[in-house]
């Protein structure tokens, strides 16, 4: 019998450039078309927490605050990961028009690979305008990662068998490799080793957390090249939920020992139309935050997409997955730290789930 232990995490870019640069994001977000120009000029109309953020430093001793709690969090998970030692990882996480693209959007994909090759360092600086990053490594430098071809297998041909349509993927097409997602959850993991390779084998399974905005020009920064028109939506929450619990249950039943993780923010100022793409739902994360000191994350399955996608939280469809297979292990969660921002996109939340 399998043992499993649940993370929650974000792989926000941040941590790829020197901390200096992410104040920029915001004025980019005004280059790219998402923030209205009138909007981020206009600083007496900005929520008084995110003034009190911004401070009379345009947001430099915050990022510095922000990223050390960040980097914090990451070295705790790490060392949980590191004290159960599992056979591999398994990631949730989402692809933001990188490798699925007009060809093909799956609502879920599983990876099966030996190996694979990234480059999470080309693209991390793009949101932030710099060709830095904060390891002083060249753009073009790998990060290799393996895979666990045969609990992939096993796990893809298992959740076939009880209804759910999973896609499945050996190869990736975009030129940094897997997703952001992904890649960053290695490298925010593996921050120690940063460009020596991740130790543990891993099995990404792909949730299309966009859905609907996919393709919007305002919410993803494509401008007048997006395509002029909508996508379907992105999976229920109940179906995410499900999966999730399908995917506990099979690694406690397997011979593996198994992490399984979420990869993301929670609400995203990119992604809150209501707030102008300036700020994300803070409220809104604040009562996810309390659901997990309680068992009202048990019943995230119930949630409704159009309030997820309301709040700027499309992407804790990847923490729904998770939430489905701790509830169904009986594990509880311990929250490291949540980390709250008005300035920096998105609040996030590190989590433990042990093994009951």
């Amino acid at each position: 019998m399998g043992q499993v232990l649940g993370l929650g995490l974000s792989h926000y870019p941040g941590p790829l450039v020197p901390v200096q640069h992410w104040p920029r994001m915001l004025a980019r977000n005004v280059k790219v078309g998402r923030i209205p120009p009138e909007v981020y000029a206009d600083r007496d109309g900005w929520p008084a927490a995110m003034r009190a953020e911004w401070g009379q430093d345009q947001g430099q001793a915050a990022a510095v605050h922000h990223r050390d709690r960040l980097l914090a969090g990451y070295a705790v998970l790490r060392s949980e990961l590191d004290a159960f030692a599992p056979d591999l990882v398994l990631v949730f996480g989402d692809d933001q028009f990188e490798n699925f693209r007009l060809d093909g959007v799956p609502a879920f994909c599983g990876y099966l690979f030996d190996e694979m090759t990234c480059r999470p360092y080309a693209g991390g600086g793009i949101p932030f305008e710099t060709d830095q990053n904060a390891f002083d490594l060249p753009v073009d430098t790998p990060l290799i990662v393996r895979g666990h071809r045969a609990a992939a297998h096993a796990l893809v041909t298992h959740l076939l068998g009880e209804g759910f349509d999973l896609a499945w993927a050996s190869t990736t097409r975009h030129p940094a490799g897997l997703a952001h997602s992904f890649s960053n959850t290695v490298l925010f993991l593996d921050l120690p080793d940063a460009g020596r390779g991740f130790r543990y084998p891993l099995i990404p399974i792909h949730v299309n957390c966009y859905g609907g905005q996919l393709l919007s020009g305002a919410a993803r920064g494509a401008g007048a090249d997006a395509p002029a028109f909508s996508t379907p939506p992105s999976p229920t929450p109940a179906r995410c939920y499900a999966l999730g619990a399908a995917i506990g249950r099979f690694f406690a039943d397997s011979p593996w020992r198994v992490a399984i993780v979420a990869s993301s923010s929670w609400s995203h100022g990119s992604l809150t139309a209501k707030h102008q793409r300036l700020y994300p739902d803070v409220e809104a994360d604040r009562r996810l935050r309390a659901d997990l000191g309680s068992d009202a994350w048990t019943r995230w399955g119930a949630l409704s997409r159009d309030a997820i996608e309301d709040a700027g939280q499309h992407e804790v469809l990847n923490w729904i997955c998770l939430a489905g297979a701790m509830a169904a292990l009986g594990q509880r969660p311990q929250v490291v730290d949540f980390v709250e921002s008005w300035v920096f996109n998105s609040s996030k939340c590190f989590a433990l789930f042990p093994p009951a």
